[in-house]
């Protein structure tokens, strides 16, 4: 048991650190817009491999947003935040279409990072790495620390040690990059929050992961959860502070 435990936390890691390396190169060459474009490719496998809708709604809302990001100026979506907020509010309190909207808002997803890139990459590579930061201090605190859980019929394994122990590690990482103490903390619990909708949406389904693209990570669905929300925060805060 002990050894499955540590093999699984090495392949956690051997996995994690791959993707921030791969995060890193497409950085340092400026390959932003490649990245987004994979990013679309790989959110397409993931709800192609959970069947979640026809082959023919996925692939018609996959070619639409990867002509969108190719032709159109990121201008174009300066508002996008607004719909996004409309889709995901009828997603939580309406069972109708829901996963139709969870498609669309996933796309919308990429195209508000494509926004955000455009703006400042700099913004854009912070959102990955405070997510990812987030993802793996809670994943680790709340794995040796254990304790209460904190939604077991969403999220079975999310424990309050976990999450506390990440949200202050995020909200101080947020402080270094010098944003204010209430809008670090504020950006901190929408990271939950990501993850706690994914998590509702993966009980709705009835899935564990969105695939195994990434191995015990899942798909990239379940490592973008903790961005999806931040997203649009960044993105309110980008289009009103320039």
């Amino acid at each position: 048991m002990r050894e499955s435990l540590v093999s699984s936390n090495l392949n956690r890691l051997f996995i994690g650190s791959l993707l921030i390396l791969t995060v890193l190169i497409f950085y340092f060459i400026n390959l932003d817009l490649l990245l987004i474009l994979i990013l679309v490719s790989l959110i397409s496998y993931d709800l192609y491999y959970i069947r979640i809708s026809s082959n023919y709604f996925l692939i018609s809302l996959t070619v639409i947003v990867l002509f969108s990001l190719s032709f159109f100026s990121f201008h174009s979506f300066q508002n996008l935040f607004i719909f996004q907020f409309i889709i995901v509010s009828c997603i939580c309190f309406s069972s109708k279409y829901r996963k139709e909207l969870f498609i669309l808002s996933l796309y919308i997803f990429c195209i508000i990072l494509f926004y955000i890139v455009n703006i400042d990459r700099n913004i854009f590579y912070l959102l990955i790495l405070v997510s990812f930061f987030n993802d793996t201090i809670a994943y680790i605190s709340g794995r040796y620390l254990k304790g209460p859980l904190i939604l077991p019929n969403i999220s079975p394994k999310k424990t309050w040690s976990g999450t506390s122990i990440s949200f202050i590690a995020s909200t101080l990482l947020l402080l270094f990059f010098n944003f204010e103490i209430f809008i670090s903390m504020f950006i901190s619990v929408f990271l939950f929050i990501g993850d706690i909708f994914f998590s509702f949406i993966k009980r709705y389904l009835n899935i564990k992961d969105f695939s195994l693209l990434l191995a015990s990570h899942g798909g990239i669905l379940d490592r973008l959860d903790s961005m999806f929300f931040v997203a649009i925060i960044f993105q309110v805060y980008l289009v009103y502070s320039i």
